[in-house]
């Protein structure tokens, strides 16, 4: 979940914050904040796929870790060029990321 700061992490991983950033952008080719964004707007395409009409943004921008409705609208608009609501006006959204390999 996104909600996990860096430094947590880090401590989990027994190493120092510094040393977490780098290796963690050395194997995955973004820093934990960036991923972070990447997962939680992946989330909320994974829930956009299967909503319904009627689905309360609100609600949606809580259940993927976005501080308020406005900021995972100006972040979904940076990641996909859309709002949310535009975009299910031109294509059905889709992500696997959630999926469990087969």
């Amino acid at each position: 979940m996104p909600a996990i700061s860096v430094t947590e992490l880090a401590s989990v991983a027994c190493l120092g914050k510094k040393q977490f950033e780098r290796l963690f952008n050395e194997l995955v080719g973004a820093n934990p904040k960036e991923y972070a964004r990447v997962v939680r707007f992946q989330k909320s395409l994974k829930l956009l796929q299967h909503c319904s009409e009627d689905t309360n943004q609100a609600q949606l921008a809580y259940q993927c870790g976005y501080a308020d409705q406005s900021h995972f609208i100006r972040e979904f608009k940076q990641f996909s060029g859309y709002t949310p609501l535009s975009l299910l006006n031109v294509c059905k959204p889709y992500s696997d990321l959630f999926n469990d390999p087969a």
